[in-house]
């Protein structure tokens, strides 16, 4: 699926060109589809000066909330990680018996704490995967 910020419109799969407005994805291609930069001004391989139009480029603000995004599980994670060491200190003071439930919870925020930190190499690899898509075109190097 690619979206075209030329038309605002979604075309699924993987296109070359917007169903809709007609324009390339992030990239100019010759009659024979082959990948040229956006600045090129002759294909490549082929030398053919009849290239597509490519749709603009990504607004900065989306990659910003993008990567917002991305650290608020972690963000939210070190809230409640700082709230339960706060009530665990608090529980221990206050009543021992306590103590058990706060050991639970404890195993529970380090099994957390262990899939939010091996979640990032997984994320990375799946954005690193979508860039390349969309900086070739459609097809893989």
């Amino acid at each position: 699926m690619r979206y075209c910020y030329n038309c605002n419109r979604v075309t699924y799969g993987k296109p070359l060109f917007c169903n809709f407005c007609g324009r390339s994805y992030n990239v100019k291609l010759c009659p024979r589809l082959h990948p040229n930069g956006r600045n090129a001004q002759a294909c490549s391989q082929c030398g053919s000066r009849d290239l597509s139009t490519p749709a603009p480029k990504a607004p900065v603000w989306i990659s910003l909330v993008v990567f917002g995004l991305s650290l608020l599980p972690g963000f939210l994670l070190s809230l409640v990680s700082l709230l339960f060491v706060i009530a665990a200190i608090h529980a221990i003071f206050a009543s021992p018996r306590m103590l058990l439930a706060s050991l639970f919870l404890a195993f529970a925020l380090a099994i957390l704490w262990a899939v939010w930190t091996r979640l990032p190499l997984a994320l990375r690899q799946f954005i690193r995967k979508r860039l390349l898509d969309r900086e070739n075109g459609g097809h893989r190097p």
